[in-house]
């Protein structure tokens, strides 16, 4: 039934990264897009010139409009999707590409997150997220047991068999990946977020970003997406609302998302970040392949 998925990234890389990689065709379109964008949301178009607040909202909004220029750049081809995922943030831009939002609706979407970032600050809330290398969902899963309550540090995210993200108190992940680097970890390291997102306790810190995900005025997506939750297919305007309003809050399961994608006949996945970031950590069987965009423009894929 499904045969091509499109990954989106959503929020995490630098914007260096991502804009190097688009031609000068996708280039301009990007700009168009974000001045556009930053009028509306009374950015500077000189990145340099945003400052606090601002300069995060900058810098976070860019992977979503790249992310939108990679997806028109895909469907240009003649390359379209059978279903889509969404990693974290990725949601919202999953939801805006295939329709179910308008892509101003994604844009206010990012905007509410910097009321949490303002909030945590303000009360000297200490949070982060970490990536751990090297160990597999379950192992690390038990390796944390009894060290941490749910209340300082969870996993957020199973990414494949060996990567995964965790998410929680600032003290209590340094000490996590403490614990991983001496108990054999690859590698393991602090993302340096400031919040712990798909943590349940951020929740209490994302009520705009909710109310906001609630109110929208939602379309069937163009496309079904599966779930990163319950990885069930999302194919109603409520099923798309709910993925949305749970993302902040929410552990995610990624690896499974894309063991069901495989199970429901996905050879081809695309990943829809400008940089390949998607590809990095994540792994699907042998007989699929993940293509990143300079695969696209350098030749590596034909329909």
């Amino acid at each position: 039934m499904y045969n091509r998925a499109f990954l989106f990234n959503g929020i995490g890389s630098k914007p260096e990264k991502l804009l190097v990689q688009l031609t000068p065709e996708m280039t301009d379109r990007y700009e168009a897009y974000r001045k556009e964008a930053f009028t509306r949301l009374g950015l500077d178009l000189d990145m340099d010139n945003n400052t606090g607040y601002n300069a995060k909202a900058a810098e976070w909004m860019v992977p979503f409009l790249c992310d939108r220029v990679v997806y028109e750049y895909l469907i240009g081809k003649g390359i379209f999707p059978d279903i889509g995922a969404g990693y974290s943030s990725g949601i919202v831009s999953a939801s805006a590409c295939f329709g179910s939002i308008k892509h101003e609706d994604a844009h206010d979407i990012v905007m509410t997150h910097l009321s949490m970032f303002r909030e945590l600050q303000e009360k000297g809330i200490k949070l982060n997220m970490g990536i751990v290398i090297g160990f597999p969902y379950d192992d690390l899963k038990e390796l944390l047991r009894g060290r941490f309550s749910s209340d300082e540090l969870v996993i957020g995210s199973g990414n494949s068999s060996f990567h995964v993200m965790i998410s929680g108190k600032a003290d209590a992940v340094e000490k996590a990946i403490e614990i991983c680097i001496n108990e054999g970890a690859i590698k393991a390291f602090p993302m340096n977020t400031g919040t712990a997102f798909h943590h349940p306790l951020m929740e209490q810190y994302s009520t705009k970003y909710i109310e906001l995900c609630r109110r929208l005025d939602y379309k069937e997506p163009k496309y079904p997406l599966i779930s990163v939750f319950n990885h069930t297919v999302l194919k109603t305007v409520d099923d798309v609302k709910k993925e949305n309003q749970m993302n902040v809050c929410t552990p995610m399961r990624w690896d499974l998302a894309m063991k069901k994608l495989e199970e429901l006949g996905v050879k081809e996945f695309f990943d829809l970040s400008a940089n390949g970031a998607i590809k990095k950590f994540s792994r699907v069987g042998r007989k699929c392949r993940v293509y990143t965009l300079e695969d696209i423009v350098g030749g590596g894929y034909t329909i």
